[in-house]
């Protein structure tokens, strides 16, 4: 990852600050701008097919003329569209096209767009709690964000990504053994892990209640609840022992005791078992991150993971990891959690720093 440091307001103008404000709105808009393409199938309709008018688009879309002449001309000034004024025409690159339509963005956009509708509307709700404790819980999110945050899992988690990660681990789980995932969610990593490994036995963990609920319903309806079940419970209190593999997905920056989370699953590993640790990829120093990449993560930790572990802290607990951790800082809590064995293992996947630990 390539730093980008940022100009400091110090060293800008205030109308050099002003139009980083106007940036920041239109870009702000423009995830809505962006998911209104996707859901109203405008990337669909201009997608190879060369120039096109607002009239042409509209026509292919049936969509009202003068929103779509409005929404083409913001995506032209976000740069996502060219437009040549002699013939007043715009062009879906086929960069964006695949970008929009095939590789994560345009799914992540649509997520992403389900979750700042919810955080949007308790917006007023999170600004209290971040200027009280800090700490605003999973359980405090509607029904809608959970969608999201789902639909965003799946996306930057796929089946495909977790089975060839599954595969580099040689646990033995392909003859039988039994997997705790930690922080299940509405399980989508949970029920891809069950799949790969048809001989094991799984059990999805979560102190959220409702998302245990719906992990539930989905392992029913794809077929798994035989050997497939979840429980409500802490990450600091596994239920049994003797586990052949435990997973993080994406989760233990999310929980108020990161290193005695850590320290419960080496207890309850088997004696060959391992820890797979997925967390979101960063650079080990700040200023690395202060990129695209880092922005909207640090973002997401402000407003959702680290208010979501503020939450579940113990009075006088460490402080929370942050979505950011970065390798370092995660196999110092793998080291205090008593792990002596910390492999980083190599996926192709832009967003995943992939670790397995073994006592």
């Amino acid at each position: 990852m390539t730093a980008t440091m940022a100009v400091t307001p110090a060293e800008s103008t205030v109308d050099e600050v002003m139009g980083k404000i106007l940036g920041e709105l239109g870009g702000a808009l423009g995830v809505l701008l962006n998911a209104l393409g996707t859901r109203a199938g405008l990337w669909a309709a201009m997608a190879g097919e060369g120039p096109l008018t607002s009239a042409d688009v509209a026509h292919r879309t049936g969509l009202s003329a003068p929103l779509v002449r409005e929404w083409l001309r913001a995506q032209a000034a976000a740069g996502y569209l060219g437009y040549d004024p002699a013939s007043e025409t715009f062009t879906l690159p086929e960069a964006v096209a695949v970008a929009m339509l095939h590789a994560p963005g345009g799914a992540m956009i649509d997520a992403c767009t389900s979750m700042l509708c919810s955080m949007g509307a308790g917006f007023a709700d999170f600004t209290e709690a971040f200027q009280g404790s800090g700490a605003y819980g999973w359980d405090r999110r509607t029904e809608e964000y959970l969608h999201g945050s789902d639909l965003l899992t799946r996306t930057a988690l796929p089946a495909e990504l977790i089975g060839a990660i599954l595969d580099q681990l040689g646990t033995g789980l392909a003859h039988g053994g039994t997997v705790v995932d930690v922080g299940c969610g509405y399980a989508a990593p949970t029920l891809a892990v069950a799949a790969h490994f048809p001989a094991a036995r799984v059990l999805g963990i979560d102190y959220h209640d409702v998302s245990v609920t719906h992990a539930r319903d989905a392992a029913d309806r794809a077929g798994l609840g035989d050997r497939l079940r979840f429980e409500v419970a802490a990450a600091t209190d596994l239920p049994g022992a003797g586990y052949s593999l435990i997973t993080f997905f994406d989760s233990l920056h999310d929980l108020g005791d990161p290193v005695g989370a850590l320290a419960q699953a080496r207890h309850a590993l088997a004696a060959d078992g391992a820890v797979l640790l997925v967390e979101p990829l960063a650079a080990d120093r700040v200023e690395d991150n202060l990129n695209p990449n880092g922005r909207m993560f640090y973002a997401v930790s402000t407003l959702v993971c680290t208010p979501n572990a503020l939450s579940q802290q113990i009075p006088g607990g460490p402080e929370p990891l942050g979505t950011l951790a970065g390798e370092p800082r995660l196999r110092d809590v793998a080291a205090a959690a008593g792990f002596t064995r910390v492999r980083r293992i190599p996926v192709d996947a832009p967003l995943n720093l992939v670790l397995e630990l073994r006592p």
